[in-house]
């Protein structure tokens, strides 16, 4: 607590998730994030208690690196590595708003997609996170991602793959799961086709009623038959090889949103095919 009290401060504030104040300081000489539940919402201290379990068994390249967790204060409070680039979301549509290439849009997608496949099915346990959004992806200084955001996340057993009571954003919530109140590992699958459509179109996704959404407006045209080009963001698509690779980009997107969640690829399999999408897109440019 008294490692903890002098980070917590509005000068150290510097953003808000949906139920956290988060806060960048120093500790062990390192910077770090320091997530403090807002009290306003009076979440029950064993969902923190759940979050530090997930979060201590995920070790991964592209997961957030959790650092430890206090409980001597009214509720537990997080600390976990400090990324220096921020989220997806803010490079996308934000302050923080950065041109990106198709080589870096290839590795933030491919690399959340390793994430996302060792939480379902490489870790000793599985789980599901839940609320898969470019908020919640964070990037380092190399557009290195890693996955965060796991206050709503759950345990799954092998051959138990789902759960109920879980809440997200909606914009990129299953459909399926507001129909059954079930989310699968297929949701964060469905959730991550949205992300993919946000990182090629860099359009914001909504939900909309007097004009065509983003992820209706990718599956109008792939209904249609027709390429999607005209959605595809113009700094990223330069050349012919950029857009028949973004072609297949939403190609996987649209797989991910197919309502039928049995239908959908996995997120091994999504992996897979991004990193062949990306080495195959090295090659093109080492050796054109």
């Amino acid at each position: 607590m008294k490692e903890l009290e002098p980070i917590i401060r509005d000068s150290n504030l510097i953003g808000k998730g949906d139920f956290t104040d988060v806060y960048k300081g120093i500790l062990d000489d390192a910077p770090v994030v320091v997530k403090k539940p807002i009290s306003a919402y009076g979440i029950d201290s064993r969902i923190f208690e759940r979050e530090v379990c997930i979060l201590s068994q995920m070790v991964h390249k592209n997961i957030v690196r959790f650092i430890g967790w206090c409980r001597e204060m009214d509720n537990p409070i997080l600390v976990h590595e400090f990324i220096y680039r921020g989220s997806l979301d803010g490079i996308l549509h934000g302050v923080d708003r950065e041109p990106l290439n198709l080589d870096v849009c290839l590795t933030i997608v491919a690399e959340s997609a390793q994430g996302l496949a060792y939480m379902h099915s490489g870790a000793h346990v599985n789980v599901i996170h839940g609320n898969v959004k470019p908020a919640n992806i964070l990037l380092c200084e190399n557009f290195m991602p890693k996955i965060s955001g796991f206050f709503i996340s759950r345990f799954v057993r092998r051959n138990d793959g789902y759960t109920t009571h879980m809440f997200g954003s909606l914009i990129y919530t299953d459909p399926v799961y507001i129909q059954t109140y079930q989310l699968t590992r297929k949701g964060d699958v469905y959730s991550f086709g949205v992300v993919i459509l946000e990182v090629i179109s860099r359009k914001k996704a909504s939900i909309q009623s007097d004009y065509k959404s983003l992820v209706r407006s990718f599956l109008e045209v792939h209904q249609q038959g027709k390429k999607a080009t005209e959605l595809f963001d113009k700094e990223i698509a330069v050349t012919a090889e950029d857009l028949e690779i973004l072609d297949s980009l939403a190609e996987i997107a649209v797989e991910c949103l197919n309502l039928d969640a049995d239908r959908r690829p996995t997120m091994t399999d999504i992996a897979e095919r991004l990193l062949r999408l990306q080495r195959y897109h090295r090659s093109q440019v080492v050796c054109p």
